[in-house]
């Protein structure tokens, strides 16, 4: 099915520039002076008169284009911002104001203590960076026991909670008796920032398709992307009648940690949106990897520009990474990563790898290994 970006472009103005504009004003004024009087009017680059169109031209321009951005403002392929969010009125859809981000830690006591010990709700941990994480839930761990777990978010709504490795959050800020140490035992993520105008014009146009409980495809879209804005791309499937297998990625095509997972699947089960048949399970894309070694060149002329497209062609390698892994399913597609190099600024390619490869409708693309982006030097133009 398509996606609101592929349907097609409209415009109220007929694509008119501004010197279409300016060819059929002077044209109407002529046509109008020999209606007139008889005799032709000819209009030099510098006349007044032309010059004087021109400026009337170009109010007129402005005008055009204010009725144009206000006619696709009701559209969904071009709205934004505010005028995004009233069309999403009146589906009732609201923008996300976004998520914070999610971790499992574990606190450590100094020894085993003869009786439970108990850890209130909203304690804080940091790795040392102006972040803070709080405890989601009060941790009671039991007579005998050294440790014990609970979930934690952090304490701002946006992606800057993300991305923590595990044993990354280790400095408690308000003191417990008795505890040791703290660490996450997860990776920090979900954290996600004010939903985009793309992801909203995308639930706005899956809405429709979620007012009875989940069962087509885009339903269960729209519902795994409303879960949590950070999700970027899903991938529903069913081998096997009555199971549903959902797949997804979040913000720069990030595979999502098992809690992630486990949570999304249980907000799924929810009677509200699948159907009583429907058994769902939720699982991470699987991986298919691939290598990137290439050697590229840059043509003679461009010589004096030689250090800054040796830049321009790396961070376009970093680009075409983030490119394969941001859809579920795309193909590993070399003649993209040549597309990205050239408009970088390289004269031509030997590329050893990747090679085409298809990748499942489940399979998402992940590079392995040294990135080999090799500078073969000045050629002739």
């Amino acid at each position: 099915m398509k996606t609101v970006l592929e349907y097609p472009d409209v415009s109220f103005i007929e694509n008119m520039s501004i010197e279409d504009m300016l060819d059929f004003y002077i044209g109407e004024m002529q046509k109008k002076y020999r209606e007139l009087t008889g005799r032709d009017l000819v209009l030099h680059e510098a006349d007044p008169v032309r010059l004087m169109a021109y400026t009337n031209c170009l109010l007129i321009y402005q005008i055009a284009q204010y009725a144009d951005r206000a006619g696709k403002m009701a559209l969904l392929k071009y709205s934004y911002g505010d005028y995004l969010e009233n069309i999403g009125a009146l589906k009732g859809i609201a923008r996300n104001p976004g998520a914070t981000a999610k971790v499992r830690l574990r606190f450590t006591l100094s020894s085993k203590r003869p009786g439970a010990t108990a850890i209130r709700e909203g304690i804080r941990v940091t790795a040392s960076d102006g972040v803070y994480f709080k405890t989601l839930d009060m941790l009671e761990i039991p007579a005998g026991q050294l440790f014990g777990e609970v979930n934690a978010e952090c304490r701002e709504i946006g992606i800057k909670g993300n991305g923590y490795g595990i044993g990354a959050i280790k400095t408690l800020v308000d003191p417990v008796a008795y505890v040791e140490k703290v660490e996450n035992i997860t990776v920090s993520e979900g954290g996600a920032d004010l939903e985009s105008d793309e992801n909203l014009a995308e639930r706005i146009f899956l809405a429709p398709a979620s007012w009875s409980t989940a069962g087509p495809d885009d339903a269960y879209r729209y519902w795994v992307r409303t879960f949590n804005p950070a999700i970027t791309d899903v991938m529903v499937g069913s081998d096997i009648p009555g199971e549903v297998d959902i797949f997804f990625i979040l913000q720069d095509g990030q595979l999502p940690e098992e809690t992630m997972i486990a949570e999304l699947e249980q907000y799924l089960k929810n009677e509200e949106v699948r159907p009583l048949t429907d058994q769902v399970i939720v699982r991470a894309p699987e991986i298919q990897e691939y290598e990137i070694d290439l050697t590229y060149y840059i043509n003679k002329s461009d010589r004096a520009r030689a250090s800054a497209i040796n830049d321009q062609v790396q961070e376009a390698a970093q680009k075409y990474i983030t490119w394969q892994r941001e859809r579920i399913g795309r193909d590993i597609n070399p003649d993209q990563l040549r597309k990205m190099l050239l408009l970088a600024g390289a004269k031509r390619l030997e590329i050893r790898e990747p090679q085409f490869s298809a990748i499942t409708q489940a399979g998402i693309a992940l590079p392995v290994g040294e990135i080999r982006v090799l500078y073969g030097g000045i050629e002739d133009d």
